[in-house]
């Protein structure tokens, strides 16, 4: 808990940054190739994270390789992070960041779950409807998953509303299981 109160921190912080530049679009995407190159290559993500090298070391190469590469308020938010000994958080902190971005640009990430796979027609008037109700932009992922057996299951955040078969079926079995029979 305490991982995702300092990633959102850290979030917030390079969101202020990011506005300032006017580029948090870019922010988040090199924030995001630079996550994918620590998953990608084991010895970066070592280099970056042992503490058997000092930070002014683990600086001094972020430095050069990326000077001029990125943009000079992103380069210096990496290399307070090294500086904290936060680059193991480096994950955490550009998903918190992602979901602040879409947050400022009016959007919201939604997991969506069906029974069968649904067709463009339908992925579509799901976005609009889901979007009228949440008032922002959805940005849907589909999920497939048949034991739910009809409807679909919508995951916003850590809200979920289940309007699934499988749900009001359990829902039904709980309230004839408290019924009292006369």
């Amino acid at each position: 808990m305490q991982e995702t109160t300092v990633s959102r921190s850290y979030a917030e912080a390079l969101l202020d940054l990011a506005v300032a530049d006017g580029e948090p679009e870019l922010y988040a995407k090199l924030l995001g190739q630079l996550v994918g190159l620590l998953e990608a290559e084991p010895e970066f993500r070592a280099f970056l994270e042992t503490p058997r090298i000092e930070p002014d070391e683990k600086k001094r190469v972020i430095s050069e390789v990326l000077t001029g590469k990125i943009p000079d308020r992103l380069l210096r938010f990496l290399l307070v992070v090294i500086d904290k000994r936060r680059q193991r958080l480096l994950g955490s902190i550009a998903a918190e960041f992602n979901d602040l971005v879409d947050e400022h640009s009016g959007r919201v990430r939604v997991e969506i779950t069906t029974a069968a796979e649904p067709d463009e027609a339908l992925r579509a008037e799901l976005s609009r409807r889901l979007g009228q109700v949440l008032g922002r932009q959805v940005l849907p992922r589909y999920r497939v998953n048949p034991r739910i057996i009809g409807g679909i299951v919508v995951r916003v955040g850590d809200r979920i509303l289940d309007g699934s078969i499988r749900h009001r079926l359990q829902m039904l079995r709980r309230s004839l299981m408290k019924a009292e029979l006369e």
